[in-house]
């Protein structure tokens, strides 16, 4: 089959953007090294104080394939032997496990439990919870929740339940990270229960430490099938929890089924935990219920589909409280040979329009700010689909500079043309990546901040990017409500940025951290806090050499935790 190379060439994008909270500002920066083994990789990693002594202890699932041994005993007759004889055949198996293991925090690093925790494949997601609640499982039944029992060498975790209703996931023997189900969706200040179901969703308010016995509303949404000519797949959305109106309450959004903007619902928060009924926006689509793939090998792409304007954002970007719309349009060209062409796919023009929203939702006719960017963002994901794999990419919009508007991070590309032919046939590249700011200043006006040396170079691998990705910027490591800038890509050795005025991040580094290993990939580094400090940490998981016989390897947890300093 024919491969667009422009759509090869985006899926190499695996890093951005999230802000972390802050606390009392750092005038130094400092991290110390801790480092936890686990005996294999772990599926989601989670900070909550369990023992509530103040400290944020580590919560990590961990999935497990080991060899075991099945004994089959039979009674059989053999030739020249009297009677029966018990036979007894050895059939080796692979079995797949999760445990559950906890790290009590101490004042130098971290303890485990003596014994970690065997879940069974009705735990279907693990999040944080509430401060009584500190982790949620989802499971097959409802909503349990860790407890410890115990305490010093016989200390142990336990899941409690406490919310009976069927989930969505139910019955699938999957664990899903990172589903997003407490919110504060009253605007009471605590965090409410948004449950995933086969219709919809049920919202359960926060009650007493808990939640309310009955759900204060029942949402309905659809479902959508994805048919290919080999697959189908059911996506049952999960939505957004964002103030789009201005009003103070929670709303919901509902992407399309790929992920973009291209369609989708807007739920306004009625109070109490209630919505009003979703609204639909963007492009109508001729199939509502199922999006069919088109498996054609043509790779054609006409002139209309180059030019087309899209919904590249939707959100409040200038700070004001109510959500605008952003589209970007595609400026390159089309006809272009082969030199420029391997220029704008590197270094793709775009522009960018800001649409203020009505009452109604609606967009405004006219913009009122425009600009242009060089470089690829995109908010959420696409539908490029690679292989098996759906590509999802992070978002290009995030306040850097505390100033509550928007800015946009874009990423150039640095490669050959060899080596876009090689990554056709191994699906693996080692690439140069440069990351650009665009800072917004009054009434949506966009400037490229120049001056900055934000690159670096990953070897990615296109069959595993929707599996993580890194956010470079990702937190605030001195708390000055500033996104800080961590630069990797260069070995070992990592550089952290701090955000200055204007969305400026200096060259020189404000702090150099060599690591014990250097990541094996991207998706193998978190950066967010750990120990609840209020200050952003890193971690880095690095697979060990198997000593053992097994089939799992196991994994140490580096993490190297914001100090003290001054």
């Amino acid at each position: 089959m024919k491969e667009n190379p422009r759509r090869i060439l985006t899926a190499v994008l695996a890093a951005m953007l999230f802000a972390a909270p802050g606390a009392a500002r750092k005038n130094r920066l400092e991290l110390r090294y801790v480092g936890l083994e686990l005996p294999g990789a772990p599926a989601t990693i989670l900070p909550a104080d369990l023992d509530v002594d103040g400290r944020h202890d580590l919560v990590v699932v961990v999935a497990l394939t080991e060899w075991h041994q099945i004994g089959i005993e039979e009674s059989t007759e053999m030739d020249d032997v009297d009677g029966l004889v018990e036979v007894l055949t050895i059939v080796p198996s692979l079995i797949d496990r999760r445990e559950l293991w906890v790290f009590l925090a101490t004042d130098d690093g971290y303890r485990p439990l003596r014994a970690p925790l065997e879940l069974d494949r009705d735990v279907l997601s693990l999040e944080i919870g509430t401060p009584e609640l500190p982790i949620l499982a989802l499971t097959d039944d409802g909503i349990s929740v860790l407890r410890l029992t115990g305490a010093g060498a016989v200390a142990r975790a336990e899941l409690v339940p406490i919310l009976t209703e069927t989930p969505v996931l139910a019955r699938t023997g999957a664990f899903v990270p990172d589903l997003g189900l407490a919110h504060d969706l009253d605007g009471d200040g605590g965090r409410d229960l948004l449950l995933p179901t086969n219709g919809g969703a049920a919202v359960y308010p926060s009650r007493d430490g808990g939640f309310a016995a009955e759900p204060a509303a029942r949402l309905v949404w659809p479902a959508r099938e994805r048919r290919t000519k080999t697959s189908m797949a059911r996506t049952v959305p999960l939505p957004e929890v964002r103030d789009i109106d201005g009003d103070g309450l929670s709303d919901l959004l509902l992407r399309h089924g790929r992920g973009d903007w291209g369609r989708f619902h807007v739920l306004l928060g009625a109070g109490d935990g209630r919505f009003e009924a979703a609204v639909g926006i963007g492009e109508e689509e001729e199939e509502t219920e199922s999006d069919v793939e088109n498996d054609d090998d043509s790779d054609s792409e006409s002139e209309d589909d180059e030019e087309k304007e899209f919904i590249a954002h939707f959100g409040d970007i200038d700070g004001d409280g109510v959500a605008e719309y952003v589209t970007q349009s595609d400026l390159a060209d089309g006809d272009a040979g082969m030199r420029k062409g391997m220029r704008e796919a590197k270094q793709p023009p775009f522009r960018y329009r800001l649409f203020r929203m009505g009452s109604d939702l609606s967009r405004a006719e006219e913009p009122y700010g425009e600009f242009r960017a060089i470089g690829y963002s995109f908010d959420g994901g696409g539908d490029d689909d690679y292989g098996d794999n759906e590509i999802r990419l992070p978002a290009g919009f995030q306040d850097l500079d505390g100033d509550s508007r928007q800015d946009l991070v874009t990423l150039t590309l640095d490669f050959s043309l060899m080596q876009a032919v090689r990554i056709l046939a191994t699906h693996r590249i080692s690439i140069g990546l440069d990351f650009h700011v665009w800072c917004q200043g009054d009434e949506g006006r966009f400037r490229q901040v120049k001056g900055l040396d934000l690159s670096g170079k990953f070897r990615l691998d296109l069959d595993d990017l929707r599996i993580g990705q890194l956010s470079q910027f990702a937190g605030d490591f001195d708390a000055d409500g500033k996104a800080d800038f961590v630069q990797m890509g260069r070995g070992r050795d990592v550089s952290i940025h701090r955000g200055r005025e204007g969305c400026f991040y200096p060259p020189e580094p404000d702090l150099k951290v060599r690591l014990k290993e250097e990541p094996r990939d991207l998706k193998l580094v978190q950066v967010k806090d750990l120990d609840g400090d209020g200050l952003t940490d890193l971690l880095v998981i690095q697979p060990q050499k198997i000593t053992e016989p097994g089939v799992t390897p196991p994994v140490r947890l580096d993490l190297y935790l914001s100090g003290d300093g001054e």
